[in-house]
This record gives C-alpha cells, sequence and structure tokens, in this order.
C-alpha cells in the first residue's frame, strides 16, 4: 500500500490514505483527511506517482461534492494535485476520491507576462501586478485589490491620487525588503533587488503561481546573496488570499540580517483605511489594538475599516516554522503594515541572534495574506491561521 501525504498551505500535514495498488497504471486514488482542530481555508495536496502526463484532476467529497482541483508537475516529474476546503471541523474525518485527467482545465487565476510586470487576474478581473524590471529599485506587487474591487494598497509613488499621502516612497504596494543586509540597507531603496529569472508561473482554476529568483544587491553593484520568491494567488468566498515563501540563499558568503525595524515583509495601505487618516482599526491575535499593536508578537495582524463606504480588511499571518516566532508587528497608524523576524531593539525586545545565515545555507519563511469583502472575527482569523501555520499530526 502507497502512503500518500496531504500537505495545507503548502506545508500543512493531514492524514491520509491511499487504498489502491500498481501505482504506475492508477488514475484515481482515495484519500482520507484526518483533523484534530478546525482549520478555515486549507489548501490540501496530494501527490501522486504517476509517470504518464497529467494536466487535470477532479476531486470529489465522499457526500458527493466536485472540488475545484489542480494539477502542477514537481522538479523529478512527478505530480501534485491540490484542492482547497473552505472549512475542516475539528475531530473530523473526510474521504476524496481524486481522478487525474490528460485534458487540461479552464484557469480561473490566470498570470500574463508582460514588459514590466506579471498581471494576475480572477475571472478576468484585476488581482494584481507583480512588477519585475530593473526601472524600479525592487520587484513589488501593486495594487492589491480585494474581492469586492476595492484597492487595499496606496497610490503613491506608483500611481498617486490627488490628496493621498506622499511620504516613504520605497513604500510600493506589497513588498520585501530589508533594512540591514551585511550593513547595506535594501528597505530604503539605497541598494537593489534585482529580479534574475522566473522559475515559475502558472494559472490555474486553484491558485496562480510566481516563482522567481533575485539579486540582492550592496551599494556597489556586488552580489550579498540570492532569493527565491514564491507567491500563490487564490480566491475563496470572500477572501483573496496571497500565500509568500520567501527563500534566501547564502550564495556570496556569511549573510547577517540586522537588529532594524525596517523591514521585512510589508504593505503600505491606502489612506482611507488607516489608523490616523482614514476609517482604520488595528487588531492583534494578543488583543492589543490600534497603538498598542506597533511592535508587539503575535500570530497574526488585523488592519480593518472601510473604503468607498464598504468593508473592508486585511489579515496578515505570521507562520509557527518561521525564525523567532512569533515576531513583532511593525504596523503603524500611518499605513505600513510589516513584519520580519530579525528586528528587536527599536521595538522595545530583548536582543536575539537570529539573524546569522552562513554561507551556503538557506532561510525560508512564509507569510499569508488575506484581503476581505467583511470584517472576520478574531475566532475565524485563529481558525484561518490554524489553516496556514498549524498543521496537526499525521495520522
Amino acid at each position: 500500500m502507497v502512503r500518500a501525504i496531504i500537505t495545507v498551505a503548502m506545508t500543512f500535514l493531514l492524514g491520509s490514505i491511499v487504498t489502491e495498488k500498481e501505482v504506475k497504471r492508477m488514475s484515481e486514488w482515495t484519500v482520507t483527511v484526518k483533523s484534530k482542530q478546525t482549520a478555515k481555508s486549507v489548501f490540501l495536496r496530494f501527490d501522486i506517482p504517476v509517470v504518464s502526463d497529467v494536466k487535470s484532476a477532479q476531486v470529489t467529497t465522499d457526500n458527493g461534492q466536485v472540488c475545484p482541483a489542480q494539477v502542477l508537475r514537481n522538479p523529478d516529474g512527478s505530480f501534485s494535485v491540490f484542492w482547497i476546503e473552505s472549512e475542516i471541523p475539528e475531530n473530523s474525518i473526510r474521504t476524496y476520491r481524486i481522478k487525474v485527467s490528460a485534458e487540461p482545465d479552464k484557469p480561473k487565476i490566470v498570470l500574463n507576462k508582460e514588459r514590466k510586470w506579471v498581471t494576475v487576474t480572477v475571472d478576468g478581473k484585476l488581482f494584481t501586478r507583480y512588477y519585475f524590471t530593473d526601472e524600479f529599485a525592487k520587484p513589488f506587487c501593486f495594487p492589491l485589490v480585494g474581492p469586492n474591487g476595492k484597492v487595499l494598497t496606496r497610490g503613491f509613488p506608483i500611481e498617486p491620487k490627488e490628496g493621498e499621502t506622499r511620504d516613504h516612497p520605497h513604500h510600493k504596494g506589497f513588498w520585501v525588503a530589508y533594512g540591514d543586509v551585511n550593513g547595506q540597507d535594501l528597505w530604503s531603496e539605497r541598494c537593489k533587488i534585482v529580479h534574475r529569472e522566473f522559475e515559475a508561473l502558472e494559472s490555474g482554476p486553484v491558485f496562480g503561481l510566481m516563482k522567481a529568483r533575485h539579486d540582492w544587491l550592496g551599494s556597489n553593484g556586488s552580489k550579498i546573496c540570492e532569493a527565491i520568491q514564491e507567491i500563490r494567488f487564490a480566491q475563496l468566498n470572500q477572501m483573496r488570499i496571497l500565500d509568500l515563501t520567501q527563500t534566501f540563499i547564502a550564495t556570496e558568503g556569511d549573510v547577517n540580517f540586522g537588529d532594524t525595524k525596517e523591514g521585512f515583509v510589508a504593505i503600505r495601505i491606502p489612506d482611507e483605511l488607516t489608523l490616523s487618516r482614514g476609517t482604520g482599526r488595528i487588531l492583534l491575535s494578543t488583543g492589543q489594538k490600534d497603538r498598542e499593536a506597533w511592535g508587539k508578537r503575535a500570530n497574526w495582524c488585523l488592519y480593518y475599516g472601510t473604503v468607498g463606504g464598504e468593508p473592508v480588511a486585511i489579515a496578515f499571518f505570521d507562520h509557527k516554522d518561521n525564525r523567532s516566532f512569533p515576531n513583532p508587528w511593525h504596523v503603524r497608524d500611518y499605513g505600513l503594515f510589516a513584519n520580519g523576524p530579525f528586528g528587536r531593539k527599536d521595538f522595545g525586545l530583548p536582543p536575539e541572534d537570529v539573524g546569522r545565515l552562513p554561507k551556503g545555507e538557506q532561510l525560508t519563511m512564509k507569510y499569508r495574506i488575506i484581503l476581505f469583502a467583511y470584517h472576520p472575527t478574531p475566532e475565524e482569523l485563529n481558525q484561518l491561521w490554524a489553516g496556514f501555520a498549524n498543521p496537526p499530526s499525521v495520522w
């Protein structure tokens, strides 16, 4: 009997059992999933060891419901089937029937590479654009558009709007950068992060996938390290999801991420959603609110309010496997919304030596951003965080 592994939100492991033999000839499997806790917006993954070409899959629950599914080819030639469960209740057991086909599926999330950016759409409507040309000091996503069509990033400096703030021109949409990498400032754009190549651009019925390799450069143009940035784009109910996996590779020598608040994964929200100029409120998983949330360590942080008179929210999830989790939130009343594992002194926290990456080694961190067309409750956010970052044991 072949044992299957289910991965939730790319790392969320659940128990599974394959009931068939002769896997090389198989095109159908039965998988049983057991969960001890309630988890929402759960990405499930089943690795299929087939040798023939596979382009699509159908996943059916034990009550006959068909789940949208997607197939990706792995580097070793095998295939993985992905699907999303909106909710898995605690102490539940579910059975899925998986069928694969050589016929392609029609994608729901489409990635289209253009001259300056990759456009990401959902059912033909804009989700975001991923800017990657060296016209800019770093790659970034702009704008972030919520499921109700509301833009949840500030326009300046890419598409300035009359009357909006014009501080911090290095705050561009949704981005990754840091203020002290071997003493070099890549946060304030004194140095550059250069896109080298796309390793994957996948459209699909469940998610879109972008995987890019970047060079992080010092002020003299010499390479400090490499980074692989992977973002998965998905939509579920009244939510749009971005899952970021950021991997640093110490290709040139030892890398040290210094102790500063200036970083690391960040969003600049629109003025209308901010605490100081708009309708915004801030909430941490630990209960701190508004300005009290700055510098505190917590599993997740929520910025919520209204845009154009409609409720919106942005939830930002740290992952339990990230270095020194839970990490402090660099969340400002004027609209900066950031998290990272390296900063301590600026937040009044005890020093920790967490920024060292020896030559030849890698460091991977994971984050999830959810854009809402409503205001989620703390209980729902805890369940969403569990669906991303807190896997139950494998049965």
